[in-house]
């Protein structure tokens, strides 16, 4: 097929005959199936959980979510160190390089143990002032502090278990993640349900009961992680007699590429924080309906997500190997995949909202409200989708300083003082926060797909 070639390419000299298109298409269907079913199953379990937090009112939806900006904060870090792993090691997958992958592997557990640790407690100190600045009210400022601080003391077990399945996704070993995951996930909805309402015995601790299960899934994750990762089968492997001593050369190369990342995170948590602040300042009763609209929505890309997940190792690898047209194809077809995967979640939203919005909520005003915002909001299941797809071929290549630039200008500009404008002066509300949303996805869609057809990813050295 024509369109999975670049001309570009064909000039330089990379004109050697792609494998067959069924190929190509197996390959990223045996990578990306089994993270998409993790993303979109975590999705559902998220979306139980907070139908669960539900039951206790919208003040308890609100106080819930309004921490989630404040906890992704906490995973900065985290995230861009990731972004390296995922984009060093799969080169090293491709060059066939177990002990290149495997040294990078320890000494990203060691900087994120440290840093996991100093965050979590300057999270328990910091929580009520980064609360109140995330836009919590007195109604819902006790339950939020509490909820933070109680998943706040899981940082460690968060950072180790993300780092390890990150190493893992880019070796594309998508099942044991999505095991490990699915796991701690089901350990989580059934603590919930003794937690929250106590049921089965337990006490009925409401909010406190949904953060303590989280804690403890994410424990279960950690240790399932850790199982996964000292099998003596697997091509990433790490042992305590292992030299766990800082090197000079690979951390640079590691912050070489986490760096951007991590500028990323910084100008994506921001951008999201003030866009969160936005709507939470508009009150309760409408924090509470933002909540089951995103939950539904961020469902429906979930699946997307998987796929950028796979197109990332999949690149990597190929970049590795030196194949920079295959690289390309695998980015492309992606793409073409995630075009139809959000054509029919976009229709699934809007045929299921109804339903979908009554189950998080048995207020009448919170269900006709979600309702309605479904229909809207559902647009940016589109431009999200692709944009993710092709930020992840960006991230796979090592590109990260570019996404971090693009998320700069769209996430922590346009976005926020968009949806400012369209929320308050123009007196959208809701609609325009949304409106926001969908505009910066679309932008950042553009400005990511110029940086792939353009190729300069494709001559990065990690």
């Amino acid at each position: 097929m024509n369109i999975l070639k670049s001309k570009k390419l064909t000039n330089l000299g990379f004109d050697r005959e792609l494998p067959p298109t069924n190929n190509l298409l197996k390959r990223i269907l045996r990578i990306s199936l089994p993270a998409a079913a993790e993303i979109f199953l975590i999705g559902l379990i998220t979306m139980i959980d907070t139908m669960m937090v539900g039951s206790l009112g919208k003040e308890a939806i609100a106080s819930v979510s309004i921490t989630n900006q404040p906890v992704f904060i906490t995973l900065t870090f985290c995230m861009g160190i990731n972004a390296g792993v995922i984009a060093i090691i799969s080169r090293r997958r491709g060059e066939n390089d177990p002990e290149g992958a495997n040294r990078v592997l320890r000494q990203a557990l060691v900087v994120g143990t440290i840093i996991s640790l100093i965050i979590s407690s300057l999270s328990y100190f910091l929580a009520e002032p980064l609360l109140l600045l995330a836009g919590s009210k007195a109604d819902t400022i006790d339950n939020s502090i509490l909820y933070f601080r109680i998943v706040s003391t899981a940082l460690f077990f968060n950072y180790i278990r993300l780092i390890i399945t990150s190493a893992l996704r880019a070796c594309g070993n998508t099942q044991i993640t999505l095991i490990v995951n699915i796991t701690a996930n089901i350990v989580n909805i059934f603590l919930n349900y003794c937690l929250i309402g106590g049921n089965l015995g337990f006490p009925a601790w409401g909010v406190a009961g949904a953060a303590i299960a989280t804690v403890i899934g994410n424990f279960v994750a950690f240790v399932i992680s850790i199982i996964a990762i000292t099998r003596d089968t697997s091509f990433l492997r790490i042992r305590l007699k292992d030299d766990w001593r800082l090197d000079r050369k690979t951390l640079s190369n590691l912050f070489s590429v986490s760096s951007g990342a991590f500028v990323e995170q910084i100008f994506v948590r921001i951008g999201f924080f003030i866009s969160a602040r936005i709507v939470n300042d508009l009150g309760t009763y409408y924090v509470a309906v933002n909540t089951i609209t995103q939950s539904v929505i961020s469902l429906s890309f979930n699946i997307a997500d998987g796929f950028a997940i796979g197109v990332s190792s999949l690149v990597g690898q190929s970049l590795g190997e030196k194949k920079q047209e295959v690289a390309f194809a695998y980015g492309r077809l992606s793409q073409i995949l995630g075009i139809g995967i959000s054509v029919v979640m976009l229709v699934a939203t809007i045929v299921l909202r109804t339903p979908l919005a009554k189950a998080f909520s048995d207020e009448a005003d919170v269900i006709r409200a979600a309702t309605k915002l479904l229909l809207f909001g559902s647009i940016v299941i589109i431009p999200q989708s692709i944009q993710w797809i092709t930020t992840g071929i960006l991230r796979g290549s090592g590109d990260t300083k570019y996404t971090a630039r693009t998320s700069m200008i769209s996430i922590m500009i346009i976005r926020p003082g968009l949806s400012y404008l369209f929320c308050y002066p123009l007196g959208l509300g809701l609609y325009g926060a949304w409106l926001g949303m969908i505009l910066d996805q679309t932008i950042r869609f553009c400005f990511n797909n110029y940086r792939f057809v353009n190729l300069r990813w494709a001559r990065i050295e990690v």
